[in-house]
């Protein structure tokens, strides 16, 4: 446009971008089929993915918040902790989703608080990572401007989704997992992170086998069972730490046992050997009478004045043994 001023050619240029834009997230649109099928049910509960990012969304609270579900419900279907509120970047989450059909689209309506700096566009590319596109949000909200919205109203933003066909479902495909398709996937590479058949991958996407088209667009996983996503790297941290703990708990138990079986020999040690010297000291007085009694008729009872009289008070000098006694 050199005919043009040079604001007004920047202009020009803006709107052709913005147009192309546009044009190829329609054509991006029409790749995967959102619409209702006829033998689907009105609706179901299916699951969509999210990918945790900083800095506002590393914890489940703040995903959980803008999906209108609870912490609890993500972290059972994202195979983590009930407790883990803290994620790592680029952690996948299923998100459980209610997917019905409005209108002619199969979509999750999802109810949305409008922050300062806000816009269709903004939220549907940032805090919802492309599961919703900012047209399908101005179709759902006609009155609102789409960069122009008051801060603290409520915004339906709906999210791309599907119901498993009846023929899927006898086909024992259970869900359709919304997941949005990143530059360096692959369908072998996505099939193995969902335990999905490729041959449903790429049949229930219109992108035959090249997938190079599908560039943060929406696509449909479809599998038989609820996928078991990895943990987290910081999962495995927590498992080395964790670790010492056991190891040092098992070897104090250890130890501990071992102790207890030392104490319980010496114990019946010394109390066989003091059984023994009980032993002893009953067949020595046993020796003793034996060899008194030939000399004894029947014992001699002596009070103990006469005793003491007899032995000087027990004097060292009558003293003719431990504890014996002339008289």
């Amino acid at each position: 446009f050199p005919f043009l001023p040079l604001h007004s050619q920047i202009l020009c240029l803006v709107i052709m971008l913005f147009s192309t834009n546009i044009v190829a997230q329609s054509q991006q649109d029409n790749r995967t089929n959102f619409s209702c099928p006829s033998d689907s049910p009105p609706s179901c509960e299916t699951y969509v993915t999210y990918i945790a990012q900083s800095p506002n969304f590393l914890s489940l609270t703040n995903i959980s918040n803008i999906f209108d579900t609870s912490p609890l419900s993500i972290a059972r279907a994202s195979n983590l902790e009930p407790m883990d509120d803290k994620l790592v970047k680029d952690q996948v989450l299923l998100v459980p989703v209610t997917c019905g059909c409005t209108g002619n689209r199969s979509f999750a309506n999802i109810s949305y608080e409008i922050n300062q700096g806000d816009s269709f566009y903004f939220v549907a590319t940032t805090s919802y990572e492309n599961l919703t596109n900012w047209r399908a949000v101005m179709d759902l909200n006609p009155v609102l401007s789409p960069n122009k919205l008051p801060i603290g109203i409520q915004v339906v933003f709906p999210l791309f989704c599907k119901c498993p066909s009846k023929n899927q479902l006898d086909k024992e495909i259970k869900y359709l997992i919304t997941y949005v398709w990143k530059p360096g996937d692959n369908v072998s590479l996505v099939s193995d992170k969902f335990g999905a058949s490729p041959e449903d991958i790429m049949s229930e996407n219109n992108y035959g086998q090249n997938f190079t088209a599908a560039n943060n667009p929406p696509v449909l996983i479809p599998v038989t069972r609820l996928p078991v996503l990895a943990r987290s790297p910081s999962d495995g941290r927590k498992g080395g730490i964790r670790l010492p703990v056991i190891i040092g708990i098992s070897l104090g138990c250890t130890l501990l046992v071992l102790v207890l079986a030392v104490l319980l020999v010496y114990v019946y040690c010394l109390k066989m050997k003091t059984l023994n010297r009980s032993a002893s000291s009953a067949e020595t007085a046993d020796k003793l009478l034996s060899g008194v009694s030939g000399y004894v008729s029947k014992p001699t009872m002596y009070e103990t004045d006469a005793i003491m009289e007899a032995t000087m008070n027990l004097s060292e000098q009558c003293k003719i043994g431990e504890s014996v006694y002339k008289a």
